[in-house]
């Protein structure tokens, strides 16, 4: 199997380098999973994330994790990591799609079990989380990260709300029409990723991203290779990962996208932080055969594949008074960093509870057609959104 190729590799790399790759590929070497048959795992769909339950080590307490394939590697909530004793091994630096660069503490957790299937001897990250993150509101205790993932093959069906996990590739179903992409990972790696096609021009090295809830972002040094009537310029701030958020300016043009032979016209937002990701926002439509043998993914369309309206200005929460803006466009008047008095007459304390509240519930605000904000400085200013 080529799995057990890679781990041969993987040793003798331990043999003839240093430093962090030799950590890493340290951890690597004995990890495995250990199932008697195909299980199934269900999920939830969390603000378009799919969080899955796990048990670690011989804990009989469930805990809550994001399923990631963007991520390199997996993590575990730092004060849950300490309560397991879970000792450090090496530090590394981490970054994030955001541009987010933190020190973390790497582990390696025994076991981590998802209902029938036991991964064991996984490398972990210590995670803590930014004050700004959302993460923790959608799985509290960390990531499941494709350090996990490359050891066996997956179907995710959206529709049902379940997992698959297998030891051997998946078989589909040869009179369901489905669609082929080849997929690559760096060494070390089990983060896939594929080669699309914009309007006839090829983008290289998109992730396969399981562990973002958008549509289709890529760098921004692409977007004068693309003509559209419908394009939009957006600067953002609202999006915050484990380790915060960072500025990015995208432009969102509508576009012809091909993956393998599967086309369709989406909204393609392109980053200032160079991010190339293809989320959940698009593959929701599909059931998705994730085969790590063959470097293989299957497409298996459910449905018409629609991208969620991009947002033009979202507020965020400076504090319980006070609003703060963390996206607008150059046709608002208002910029990142702007502080508003109120929102439709409401101050943050009049709606949210807590940040997590703010996160599930924010939606609510922005699906008007109009927002009445009032600056700080007592002026009215009417949103058409």
């Amino acid at each position: 199997m080529k799995f057990i190729f890679k781990k041969i590799v993987i040793i003798v790399i331990i043999l003839l380098t240093s430093c962090d790759v030799v950590n890493e590929a340290r951890l690597q070497s004995n990890s495995a999973v250990i199932q008697s048959s195909n299980t199934v795992v269900p999920f939830r769909y969390v603000k378009k994330l799919v969080v899955v339950d796990a048990y670690l080590n011989d804990s009989n307490k469930v805990s809550s994790f994001i399923f990631d394939t963007g991520a390199f590697q997996s993590k575990v909530e730092y004060h849950l990591a300490e309560k397991l004793n879970l000792k450090t091994s090496f530090k590394r630096n981490n970054g994030t799609a955001q541009g987010v660069k933190r020190e973390i503490e790497i582990t390696s957790v025994d076991s981590i079990r998802l209902t029938e299937s036991n991964f064991v001897s996984i490398g972990v990250g210590k995670l803590k989380y930014d004050a700004t993150s959302y993460s923790p509101c959608v799985a509290k205790d960390g990531i499941i990260g494709a350090n996990l993932i490359k050891l066996a093959h997956w179907k995710i069906n959206y529709e049902k709300q379940e997992i698959e996990i297998s030891k051997t590739p998946f078989s589909v179903n040869a009179d369901k029409k489905h669609y082929n992409l080849d997929f690559s990972t760096s060494f070390l790696s089990g983060v896939p990723k594929i080669d699309i096609e914009i309007n006839g021009n090829v983008i290289k090295d998109v992730i396969f991203d399981l562990g973002y809830n958008g549509g289709l972002v890529v760098p921004y040094q692409f977007a004068n290779k693309f003509h559209s009537e419908n394009s939009k310029t957006i600067i953002d701030q609202s999006t915050a990962g484990i380790f915060g958020s960072n500025r990015d300016t995208l432009l969102v043009k509508e576009l012809n996208v091909t993956l393998g032979a599967y086309s369709t016209k989406i909204p393609v937002e392109f980053s200032s932080l160079n991010k190339a990701l293809l989320g959940n926002d698009f593959l929701e439509h599909f059931t998705v055969y994730i085969d790590y043998d063959d470097d293989k993914i299957i497409l298996e369309p459910k449905s018409k594949v629609k991208i969620d309206k991009v947002k033009t200005f979202i507020p965020g929460i400076l504090n319980d008074s006070l609003w703060i803006v963390n996206r607008t466009n150059p046709n608002l008047t208002l910029k990142i960093g702007d502080t508003l008095k109120s929102i439709n007459g409401y101050q943050p304390k009049d709606l949210f509870q807590s940040h997590c509240d703010y996160f599930f519930e924010i939606s609510n605000l922005l699906s008007s057609q109009t927002l009445s904000v009032e600056t700080k400085q007592g002026n009215i200013i009417h949103l058409n959104l």
